[in-house]
């Protein structure tokens, strides 16, 4: 995250700096400057995106369309993975095989979000450098399927019970229906043909009102389910840009 906000501090250095016209002074009034066509052919957007939160790695997509020209609506759905903090994975055997206590279920969250997007000093920054903050929200799945054969159905992984890998036990699969929320402050990048860039840095929380179970349900874990997930995240946009 730190990282993150560093690049963003880096790549506005030099848009902030405006451009004094030979033969007048900074406080002297200027020609205005030329139609920002890389922003409004922004306006109708697609773009990929990589996501970094709390509990890993993620991806998605987005697009954006104008309403004003410092707002537009955006609409954004993502895949990334959901686990409990005291999960801690170690490896065991020759073959490097890994196992996680207590672990009884992998998880995936899916939010699918609607939002607005604000453009930030459009008057002040340069065309190559456009700032924003962002509101979204909206409904969230969240995915569930067991990290163990469970044969007895206690929620216990007992011996012999077999661990599953990330791609079995999906038939058993199971959804819980919630929602979410999230706040980002970032910018758009660069003056490209057809593609530019996009960092934004926020804060996501999504609830569930059926609990997600992570852990086991063993007397020695507390709180094995959770409803809230709460994280900062870090997403990173290539955005393929459509017509003005």
């Amino acid at each position: 995250m730190r990282c993150a906000v560093l690049l963003l501090a880096c790549l506005a250095g030099p848009a902030l700096a405006q451009p004094v016209t030979p033969g007048t002074s900074p406080g002297e009034d200027l020609a205005p400057p030329p139609p920002d066509t890389t922003a409004a052919r922004l306006a109708t957007s697609r773009a990929w995106v990589a996501l970094l939160t709390e509990d890993g790695l993620g991806a998605g997509v987005a697009t954006r369309l104008r309403l004003t020209d410092d707002v537009a609506f955006t609409a954004e759905a993502t895949l990334s993975g959901a686990r409990d903090a005291r999960e801690q994975r170690f490896f065991v055997g020759f073959f490097g095989d890994t196992v996680t206590p207590f672990k009884r279920s992998y998880a995936v969250l899916l939010p699918a979000h609607v939002g607005l997007e604000r453009r930030l000093f459009r008057a002040q920054v340069e065309d190559t450098f456009r700032p924003f903050v962002s509101v979204a929200g909206g409904p969230t799945l969240a995915l569930q399927w067991p990290y163990f054969d469970d044969a007895d159905d206690d929620g216990v992984r007992d011996p012999g019970e077999v661990r599953l890998s990330a791609l079995q036990g999906l038939d058993r699969a199971s959804v819980r229906l919630g929602g979410g929320a999230s706040v980002g402050l970032g910018a758009w990048f660069g003056r490209g043909p057809r593609r530019v860039q996009g960092l934004r840095l926020g804060v996501a929380l999504h609830y569930f009102p059926v609990a997600v179970d992570l852990l086991e349900r063993d007397p020695a874990v507390e709180r094995p389910s959770r409803r809230t997930f709460v994280s900062p995240t870090v997403s990173f946009h290539v955005a393929r840009l459509g017509d003005p």
